[in-house]
């Protein structure tokens, strides 16, 4: 009985062991964002992207502030 117990949970350690794969390696993320889809987006989601565009945003204001500073940092970046 241990010894099933043990091949078992070695099989799990060596599954661990694996270099993981990533999938998305080859593909291309669009970089592009309409302010439609922002409103779609997670607090944590809304602060990445405002470190992609270099902004420190805080996740204690609400979501419609995020959203605003994310729109006024983009339109001022343009110009």
């Amino acid at each position: 009985m241990f010894n099933v117990i043990k091949k078992w949970f070695d099989s799990v350690i060596k599954s661990y062991d694996k270099k993981p794969v990533n999938y998305l390696s080859g593909k291309k993320k669009s970089t592009t964002i309409r302010v439609g889809d922002l409103q779609n987006k997670t607090k944590k989601e809304l602060e990445d992207i405002g470190r992609k565009i270099g902004i420190e945003l805080d996740r204690r204001l609400t979501k419609d502030k995020l959203i605003n500073k994310i729109k006024y940092n983009v339109k001022n970046r343009r110009k």
